[in-house]
């Protein structure tokens, strides 16, 4: 019987061990401060340069927050055309939560006309851990969207995306810049706010872990 406990006591032990060591998804708002909307430009940063410094991962969540537009989820040729006739899924809630729910290429634009031709766009890249990259295939986003809030979406019949080379992140609707006219240096950001909370908590619960295992190995020696 007492064996019987102490097996028991093991197993919670490396349960809660597990759990405490499970990091909770990332929540990244999109824009940081400015939100979904057409960039200003005058050296503001596009959303692909945003999304290229964000560390995302599966399971993380987009934050959207916007007024008087939309989010839409499309296919790689969409995206590279600003085409808004067939989306894979339609976001117009205002505050969209959308959840990265596999590896691969995610492409936004806005749903508003003239709106991504103006820069209104982004590719968001979810990469596999070093580790899994080799053996993980690259998901494209031709599955369901999920929303976890802002209205459900409406996806509709478009094709699948693809996963060709990215697309230039101009504001441009075709992607090209004049030879004449330098490009303008993005303007310095702030470190995505759900990418430092992950920092602080990823530093934090291996000492957790570890404590809880010194606890338990040290019960398990004084029961027994």
């Amino acid at each position: 019987m007492a064996s019987l406990r102490l097996a028991a006591f093991a197993l919670s032990c490396a349960l809660l061990a597990a759990s405490a060591s499970a990091l909770p998804p990332a929540v990244f708002n999109v824009g940081d401060e400015r939100g979904w909307a057409v960039p200003s430009g005058n050296g503001t940063e596009t959303y692909n340069h945003w999304a290229k410094r964000t560390p995302m991962q599966v399971g993380d969540i987009l934050s959207f927050k916007y007024a008087n537009d939309s989010v839409l989820l499309v296919s790689h040729d969409d995206y590279k055309q600003c085409s808004t006739e067939t989306p894979l899924g339609r976001f117009t809630g205002g505050d969209t939560q959308f959840r990265l729910d596999g590896y691969g290429p995610f492409y936004f634009i806005s749903g508003v006309p003239g709106h991504c031709e103006a820069g209104q766009r982004m590719i968001a890249r979810v990469r596999a851990p070093s580790s899994q990259t080799a053996g993980a295939p690259a998901a494209a986003p031709g599955m369901p969207p999920t929303a976890i809030s802002g209205g459900a979406p409406t996806p509709t019949g478009g094709a699948a995306a693809t996963s060709p080379a990215a697309p230039s992140v101009g504001g441009g609707g075709s992607g090209s810049a004049s030879s004449t006219t330098p490009a303008p240096t993005p303007s310095p950001m702030p470190q995505a706010s759900g990418a430092a909370r992950r920092a602080v908590v990823s530093s934090v619960v291996p000492s957790i872990v570890l404590g809880l295992v010194v606890v338990c190995v040290v019960t398990l020696f004084v029961v027994a």
